[in-house]
């Protein structure tokens, strides 16, 4: 009688093909790690350069400190959201842009508040005022074509208002500012007047003002110097005009004393 062979098993087989995948895995494994390790080690995975650009009334030093980084520390922690959040508490700084380019280099851009006034003190110190009201030292040998601010209370909400208002001002308007002072009363308590280098003197609110530039700027451009009056209702008299009126209500005066004479 034929007897038959039984096929031989696979299965240790396949339990050796298993475990040579498995302690390969492992050995792949092991060696990334050790990879990683390595990197991170390395001068690869730290700042080699840390750019700074665009300060002005801000240092290098001060934003370097408010990022609390430096050359040496990791390429990747903190992230740039945190640096940003760091940096943006830097009462000068409008807006910053952080930029990580491997291997090593950071750099920060930062756009600071603008210049709209300058503010003279009581012992005649000259300072800078910014766009958020914040009033800084002027910068050793600058000194900006801009407005002289007078009599204001600094960080009250009026005086932040109207350097914010100033910073809408076209440049080319803004430069014929030449004073701006507090006039308040009792029916405008946010009253202001200002006076230009062309001659003319305004009289306005800090809350009118932002929605009368442009007709003032049509005024000061188009027309000869005068008196300007932008509350309630707008009102523009030419000096010329004053000065005729003054020298009518004289002669006016002299008729009435000679008739009683």
């Amino acid at each position: 009688m034929t007897q038959r062979i039984p096929a031989l098993k696979e299965e240790p087989v396949k339990r050796t093909s298993r475990g040579k995948k498995v302690l390969l895995g492992i050995v792949v494994a092991l060696v990334v790690f050790i990879l990683i390790f390595l990197f991170f080690r390395s001068s690869l995975s730290k700042y080699s350069d840390i750019q700074v650009v665009g300060t002005s009334y801000l240092s290098e030093q001060e934003v370097l400190q408010a990022l609390d980084v430096k050359t040496g520390d990791s390429f990747f922690f903190p992230k740039i959201s945190e640096l940003k959040a760091r940096v943006s508490k830097l009462e000068p700084l409008k807006s910053v842009t952080i930029s990580k380019k491997f291997p090593g280099v950071l750099r920060v851009a930062v756009s600071e508040h603008p210049e709209v006034a300058i503010q003279l003190s009581e012992d005649g110190k000259v300072f800078s005022v910014l766009a958020n009201g914040l009033v800084l030292p002027l910068r050793d040998g600058h000194f900006p074509d801009k407005p002289i601010l007078s009599g204001w209370e600094q960080k009250a909400p009026n005086f932040i208002e109207l350097c914010r208002i100033l910073s809408e001002v076209p440049a080319s308007f803004l430069s014929d500012l030449s004073e701006i002072h507090p006039d308040p009363s009792t029916a405008y308590p946010d009253r202001l007047k200002l006076f230009t280098r062309s001659r003319f003197e305004v009289v306005t609110t800090v809350n009118k003002l932002s929605d009368k530039i442009a007709y003032l700027s049509d005024i000061v451009q188009n027309r000869e110097p005068g008196k300007v009056v932008m509350l309630e209702a707008d009102t523009y008299l030419p000096y010329s005009a004053e000065n005729a009126n003054l020298e009518t209500e004289e002669a006016d005066n002299i008729k009435e004393k000679d008739s009683t004479q």
